[in-house]
């Protein structure tokens, strides 16, 4: 469809209120400063980024597909005209004249003395239009991404979620049963870093809006220094979203894409955090101000079969012969139930929370609000009144059918239905009378399941997890409850970020490969600390324990080493950090490697700090790469060094200016477990044996 004059004119009246422009005009525009130019030709829609080392993303346009097959994108318009704002760094592009369509919109900002645009694009139109899939960035035919430096360039997978032990870079992974499908999987979920490893150059680009949309990342066609296909797209569903449903309609006389952030950066490892703080600007990470929870959590020890008798035991443990020798962060620890607690009476929870508040600890509790474990939907389900029965919540497809279950037992509930909100509330609300401090919540991601949905304002995963997600941090709000409460995510998407922490995995138990499955995380994802949350959290740390609860039970026992138990506690406090251990501490083993691994006042430090460590190197693909960082004020770093070997000795050559420190010094190596310490000049040589990690604090005088 054509926009009648008036209509028009209201159009342009809109932007010149939202841009505060001045003038329209079909001559080429640029958005400039010293970091990144941006060049947009009103002659052929597209727009094209450059970076003074020769590095640039162009031409690239902007896309949407009304639902209806029409595959509408700025190249197609004849009319192109270009709006700037009072600002020197705004500018808006109309692009009309193409009949029977409505008009894109495209926003574009270069924030003062930044390497990177914020973008977005906006279908217009005089009557209601639908999309499931909206981008805006495209390369146009002939476009690429070109690096200036390097040979082909690494692209992270960053997936959805952390459910089922996905990796980081997953799609790289030749295992089939990866079950990557190029032609409906995007190559990353909401956002990517293209970048060379020995340089550190970089591109990255991602949403930095998660109100509506899940955002796919397109990256293919590599070459060496380039890119030949990139798209940002909103309306991404895949394998590992768990989809079953295309993404939902988002429809309205004015559709907005999700706004997205490119940019280039001397070290990619800046533009993920700098991406990071962005994210936080929009959508601030929940304020939490007692510090990083130190404590225990009951399911790699005792799995469903907790009690009263074994909670209080580890508390009195943990209580007179750990928080004495430092295991405490504000002078308190966590002491929290998993699965299994609601086999307890609500007399013993109530009273559990009691007797370890009278001990100066605080208690944690867990729930699932999303999702329903048993198969009895007939049931009527608790904090409704008797109005409703769990089939009444369940999620369905648009053919009323119910969503399959996702991670065995789990049926996925709809977050919009008042039945699920009010189980919700009646739960969260028994949590703050019986006198607990935190709650861990479990497999949310099915809350963000795309689906047919209660409220019918509703119609996309995110924009259903985002309503269920705030009325939890509502109910729990300080404000309302009087106190701070924590909330802990385990499964649950990366993006939107609720709650006060999220784990960076899936389940990480206690040998070398759960380290190095953990640390895979770490290495891709440590920006997300203090961004999107305030900690990361590296799930419960086991250093007791021969197995997890998901071993296979034919296979024999192999013996948690030592090292394997050090590396566990290193791994975690590196993430960022929430230090929780996870063993039987009513046996007299556990207890003694709790003693020797969770008292070293250097190492609890670290953890305390919740300050999550960068990876120094990053092109280990589904791996972890074996040397993280963290920077000091006064110049100093600490290093930590991993081998994920469980049976061969590894040399670790350490480059110190990879490390950001001069060549030139003689600076002093001192081993936080050892307390040794020793010269070192221009590189460090680290012996591991199998399963070793060390942790280094590296200093000049």
């Amino acid at each position: 469809m054509t926009l009648s004059a008036p209509k028009y004119l209201s159009l342009l009246l809109t932007l010149a209120a939202t841009t505060a422009s001045l003038a329209a005009t079909r001559e080429p525009a640029a958005l400039h400063n010293k970091l990144v130019t941006l060049r947009c030709d009103p002659q052929a829609g597209t727009c094209a980024l450059s970076w003074p080392d020769g590095t640039h993303i162009g031409p690239f346009a902007a896309a949407v597909e009304i639902e209806g097959h029409q595959h509408l994108t700025t190249t197609d318009y004849p009319s192109h005209k270009i709006a700037r704002g009072n600002s020197s760094g705004e500018i808006t592009i109309l692009h009309s004249g193409l009949p029977d369509s409505p008009n894109l919109i495209q926003h574009i900002t270069l924030p003062a003395s930044q390497p990177y645009i914020l973008l977005d694009v906006e279908a217009a139109s005089d009557h209601t239009i639908s999309t499931r899939h909206i981008s805006p960035l495209i390369l146009a035919p002939g476009g690429s991404a070109k690096l200036s430096t390097g040979g082909t360039p690494h692209v992270i997978f960053t997936p959805w979620d952390n459910d089922m032990w996905v990796h980081y870079n997953e799609p790289a992974n030749p295992d089939p049963k990866a079950q990557f499908d190029p032609a409906k999987d995007p190559d990353s979920y909401e956002i990517t870093a293209i970048y060379d490893n020995a340089s550190r150059h970089g591109l990255v680009l991602g949403s930095i809006t998660h109100d509506l949309w899940r955002t796919g990342i397109l990256a293919r066609r590599l070459a060496p220094q380039s890119v030949g296909e990139l798209e940002i797209y909103g309306g991404a569903t895949g394998h590992w979203s768990h989809d079953v449903e295309p993404h939902g309609l988002v429809s309205g006389t004015h559709v907005k894409s999700p706004q997205i952030l490119v940019g280039y950066f001397p070290d990619w490892r800046d533009g993920l955090e700098t991406f990071g703080r962005e994210n936080a600007r929009i959508h601030p990470p929940l304020p939490w101000h007692d510090g990083v929870p130190f404590g225990w959590n009951s399911w790699a020890a005792y799995a469903q079969f907790i009690d009263r008798k074994k909670y209080d035991a580890v508390a009195d443990f943990i209580h007179t012969d750990l928080e004495p020798k430092g295991f405490q962060n504000n002078h308190t620890t966590y002491i929290n139930w998993d699965g299994g607690w609601s086999q307890l009476t609500d007399t013993e929870i109530i009273a559990a929370a009691k007797r370890i508040h009278a001990q100066g600890q605080k208690a944690g509790i867990y729930m699932v609000p999303f999702a329903y474990y048993y198969d009895d939907l007939s049931k009527v389900v608790e904090g409704t009144n008797g109005k409703y029965t769990w089939n009444d919540l369940i999620l369905r497809d648009s053919h009323g059918q119910p969503l399959p279950k996702i991670d065995g037992p789990f049926h996925p509930l709809d977050p919009t239905h008042p039945g699920t909100l009010q189980h919700i509330d009646w739960q969260l609300a028994r949590f703050v009378a019986w006198g607990y401090d935190s709650v861990k919540i479990d497999f949310l991601n099915s809350g963000a399941l795309e689906g047919h949905h209660h409220d019918p304002a509703i119609t996309t995963g995110v924009q259903a997890y985002s309503f269920g997600m705030q009325r939890i941090e509502d109910d729990l709000a300080p404000a309302k409850i009087g106190r701070p409460f924590f909330i802990s995510l385990s499964i649950a998407p990366l993006f939107p970020a609720y709650g006060h922490s999220r784990r960076i995995s899936c389940d990480a138990f206690g040998r070398i490969e759960d380290s190095d499955y953990l640390l895979n995380a770490a290495t891709y994802s440590w920006w997300t600390n203090g961004t999107l949350y305030q900690f990361n959290d590296p799930d419960h740390t086991v250093i007791a324990k021969d197995k997890d609860p998901y071993h296979d039970q034919s296979l024999p026992n192999s013996v948690q080493t030592l090292e394997e138990a050090r590396s566990r506690v290193n791994a975690t406090v590196i993430s960022g950090t929430l230090l929780i251990d996870s063993d039987d501490l009513m046996d007299p083993k556990a207890q003694a490697r709790a003693r020797e691994l969770l008292t070293n006042p250097e190492v609890l430090a670290i953890a305390r700090a919740g300050r999550a460590f960068r990876p120094v190197e990053a092109e280990s693909g589904i791996h972890a790469t074996p040397l993280f960082l963290r920077s000091e004020k006064d110049g100093s770093v600490y290093l930590a060094a991993f081998n994920y070997s469980e049976d061969q000795p590894a040399t670790l050559e350490v480059d110190l200016t990879r490390l950001g420190l001069s060549p030139t010094k003689t600076y002093t190596a001192h081993d936080l477990w050892t307390n040794q310490s020793q010269p070192i000049h221009g590189k460090l040589t680290l012996h591991l044996t199998p399963a070793q990690s060390r942790l280094i604090h590296l200093y000049w005088k």
